[in-house]
């Protein structure tokens, strides 16, 4: 998997649409690029970023529960993108499961900020 360059500027939530969101099957470089749209690490810190992916991963392998809150979200699937880089491996089952689901999930929480049940965040 070759290494991808983080984006020059992060993609607000608001510019967001379920139709930006990668199809849980696409091309894990598609959903990488759009992963690095939003820098988790930039976000809450490196050391944050990576427990709260890994306690986000646990949970969902657990109880399939993920987080509501689009910068938790897109802050687990940028640290799972950048997972996979450093492991220079394409994700294996289980992770692509994972990612879909983190993917899935945002799509829903976009439909709720954009049809106006749910607030919209400043990011």
């Amino acid at each position: 998997m070759p290494v991808m360059a983080r984006p020059d500027t992060s993609v607000p939530h608001r510019s967001l649409t379920r139709d930006d969101v990668p199809d849980p099957r696409a091309d894990f470089e598609d959903i990488v690029t759009f992963a690095y749209g939003f820098d988790g690490y930039a976000r809450f810190g490196l050391e944050a970023c990576g427990e709260l992916a890994n306690r986000t991963l646990d949970t969902f392998l657990r109880e399939r529960r993920l987080p509501d809150d689009l910068d938790e979200l897109r802050a687990c699937l940028y640290f799972e993108a950048r997972r996979w880089i450093v492991l220079q491996a394409e994700p294996d089952t289980r992770a692509r499961l994972y990612v879909g689901a983190l993917l899935e999930h945002l799509g829903d929480r976009l439909d709720e900020l954009h049809d106006g049940s749910a607030a919209l965040p400043l990011a």
